[in-house]
């Protein structure tokens, strides 16, 4: 399985970053030259948002329409490549020591799963959990709700290749495209699983102050439609929700 690293041309020190952290557990990786939002040109930011005025009901920002172009080029490199599967990173992350064995076969993934979360989160609803065998502390779960990010994930070649084929009116934020069932069509439609504990983590959530900060502007989440809403009919689901933190 090959990695793929997300990184800007002018974010040398978070390249830096990730040579240290994937060369300190032996994983090899081919840099994506990420797409700087905030320096395309205003026609080419006005016509991606046309195209796509649904997918975020709060406009898209230059560093989202940056970020999303650059996991579609990833996803590109993938479906292009020679393996059935491909693991893609943002430059922001920490890794756990065993993250390697997770690349050296395919046999512990579903055989029916699109894509897997790697990164830490806030619970999620989760069912069908096994053991890892090449990672015996970890296991990983068919993922029932959605949750924000997409700075660590395993996607299959079949997928990647539909994704770059999706309608641009069905195109919203990378993470909510892959993970968010309730704000996407096409994360409805992945089989999506995630991996317990997480084995890499962003920056941005660790507790204190990150070494890395996001290059994305953050945004008011107040506005109707972009947040994923609260389902009190959840709580009567059968499958409980399971913490995903991550294991060092």
């Amino acid at each position: 399985m090959k990695a793929y690293v997300i990184n800007l041309d002018r974010s040398a020190d978070r390249l830096a970053h990730m040579n240290a952290e994937l060369g300190r557990v032996g994983v090899a990786f081919e840099r994506v030259a990420a797409v700087d939002g905030a320096a395309l040109d205003p026609t080419e930011l006005d016509a991606f948002r046309k195209a796509r005025s649904s997918g975020n009901p709060n406009g898209w920002l230059p560093g989202e329409i940056g970020c999303f172009l650059s996991h579609l080029e990833a996803w590109r490199r993938i479906a292009g490549g020679e393996n059935s599967w491909g693991a893609v990173f943002e430059d922001d992350v920490r890794v756990a020591a065993d993250l390697k064995p997770l690349f050296a076969s395919t046999d512990w993934i579903a055989s029916d799963a699109d894509v897997v979360r790697l990164e830490a989160n806030r619970p999620m609803r989760l069912a069908e959990g096994r053991a890892i065998g090449a990672a015996p502390s970890r296991k990983v779960f068919r993922a029932l709700s959605g949750t924000a990010g997409a700075a660590g994930y395993l996607i299959a070649r079949a997928a990647c290749r539909w994704l770059i084929e999706t309608p641009a009116h069905l195109h919203t934020s990378a993470d909510n495209f892959l993970f968010k069932p309730k704000v996407s069509e096409v994360a409805r439609r992945l089989r999506r699983y995630q991996v317990v504990p997480a084995v890499c983590v962003q920056e941005g959530v660790i507790e204190g102050k990150p070494r890395i900060a996001s290059l994305i502007k953050p945004r008011n989440t107040r506005g109707r439609g972009y947040r994923e809403r609260s389902n009190p009919l959840l709580a009567l689901w059968p499958m409980r929700r399971i913490a995903v933190p991550f294991k060092p």
